[in-house]
């Protein structure tokens, strides 16, 4: 009987579905036959938000904005879908939704990003000024354009509350970073398949893998969490060992210089950390390796341009003679050159967010104004100094947060993926010398939140095993 019970309510919920998809089709077109479906679908993910919170990051590492080969475009993700809204959007606020119905529901204690919270709420607050003043400049900005470039800063700090609130354990945290290695171990594959087919954006007329940073940045961690994991001697499914060179060859023949420069310097620092290692000898390999870094992000200048050329072309320009040789690079520094004068003009505020920059001096090209390459530059200009002030403590909250996982929680795998995270926020802070990513795609933005949110999850799931060891039995 109760089989029977179940086939009559699977009949029945066909039953109605495909009367209200008839309904929807004669009344209101495809929109009205689709809308019943996407309803269906939102209740569901309500109900699951920490699948809601998965699939989110997933189609953000996936969907790619072209299309490569057999692989088909992903662009539409990150377009308005509906009321301004993009997928992104309403994935996040179903997952926020899903989190307050479950608190409701299942009485269940929410919480905040700690330790993390002080720094994510002065980018808000810096979010918050950069809007208002975007709003009352000359001209003005759109509600529209403010709503999707403020969103796209939003996510560093919505996305956390979510992340450590679905992340609940050590099971979670643990399951959350397979995922993410095999993101990463995909678009290793995904990205050698797009360089040897000749299917994606070429440099010099030679194909390469990704140009956008986040498949770069991913398949970044996944490398770093393998070579953490084989320092220490952590037992990981060896899927993920044979994942890692792939993903190292597929970023490096992406061709973006302050990748292979992020790249080098998270791997001596992850090599570093892993072993233990500590003494004067050690410092002086991590100082010496930091300052070849800076100094090579500033001699390159520029980076990402896919105007350079293969790798033989490409590592020439980590030189000072190659600085300034093509119109990218010499655009950049005049670029440089102008936002500095603009944050001088306005220096307790900023010009606002979405708000054109003013030129004060010649640009070698033409390109979008309310865009600066080095991303201190880009939030104090936005946002103000607090915006700034903002960004260099959110990242400096992560690295430090990610020691503190790595140092204290007990569980050998979280340590190493809270290394790799130590890596890839590093490594992202690295890039962001050269171009800026934070706060402009929102595919970037809310893969950190991710980060952000499950190193705060680690942090609290190590607090949580302290209390319990300490509490009398």
């Amino acid at each position: 009987m109760p089989n029977v019970g179940v086939a009559v309510g699977v009949a029945a919920a066909g039953l109605a579905t495909g009367l209200l998809l008839a309904a929807g089709q004669q009344y209101a077109g495809t929109k009205g036959m689709l809308a019943p479906v996407a309803a269906i679908v939102c209740v569901v993910l309500l109900r699951f938000p920490g699948f809601t919170f998965g699939l989110m990051v997933a189609l953000a590492v996936l969907a790619e904005v072209e299309a490569t080969g057999a692989i088909p475009s992903g662009g539409f993700y990150y377009e308005v879908a509906a009321s301004s809204l993009t997928p992104p959007d309403v994935l996040l606020a179903i997952g926020v939704g899903g989190v307050l119905l479950r608190f409701v529901t299942d009485d269940e204690r929410p919480r905040l990003p700690h330790p993390l919270v002080i720094p994510l709420a002065l980018l808000a607050l810096a979010l918050a000024a950069g809007v208002v003043t975007g709003y009352f400049s000359p001209g003005g900005v759109s509600k529209g354009d403010l709503f999707h470039r403020g969103m796209n800063v939003a996510y560093v700090f919505l996305v956390p509350i979510l992340a450590v609130n679905v992340i609940r354990d050590t099971r979670a945290l643990k399951a959350f970073a397979v995922v993410v290695a095999a993101l990463g171990a995909l678009k290793g594959v995904s990205g050698l398949y797009v360089f040897a087919g000749g299917f994606g954006s070429t440099v010099e007329d030679e194909a390469i893998t990704f140009l956008n940073p986040v498949p770069n940045l991913v398949m970044l961690v996944l490398v770093l969490g393998v070579v953490a994991a084989t320092i220490r001697k952590v037992k990981i499914p060896t899927w993920t060992i044979a994942a890692a060179p792939v993903a190292l060859l597929s970023l490096v023949l992406s061709f973006r210089r302050s990748f292979w420069i992020a790249g080098t310097f998270t791997l001596i620092a992850v090599g570093i950390i892993a072993s233990r290692r500590r003494g004067r000898a050690v410092l002086a390999v991590g100082a010496v390796a930091l300052a070849l870094t800076l100094v090579a992000a500033a001699t390159v200048g520029t980076s990402d341009n896919p105007s350079g050329s293969p790798i033989a072309e490409r590592a020439q320009t980590f030189s000072p003679g190659g600085l300034g040789e093509n119109r990218g690079d010499r655009y950049r520094i005049d670029e440089r050159r102008n936002v500095i004068e603009n944050i001088e003009a306005h220096p307790l505020t900023g010009v606002g967010l979405g708000v054109d920059w003013k030129v004060h001096q010649p640009l070698a090209e033409a390109h979008d104004r309310r865009y600066a390459h080095v991303a201190t530059l880009w939030f104090w200009l936005a946002l103000g100094p607090l915006g700034l002030i903002a960004y260099l403590t959110v990242f400096g909250a992560g690295l430090g947060t990610a020691r503190r996982v790595w140092r204290d929680h007990r569980d050998e795998v979280v340590q190493v993926c809270s290394i790799a995270a130590f890596g890839g926020i590093l490594g992202l802070a690295i890039v962001e010398l050269t171009a800026t990513f934070t706060g402009i795609q929102p595919r970037v933005s809310l893969i950190l939140g991710a980060a952000l949110g499950w190193l705060a999850a680690a942090w609290q799931d190590a607090k949580a095993e302290d209390e319990a060891e300490r509490a009398p039995s």
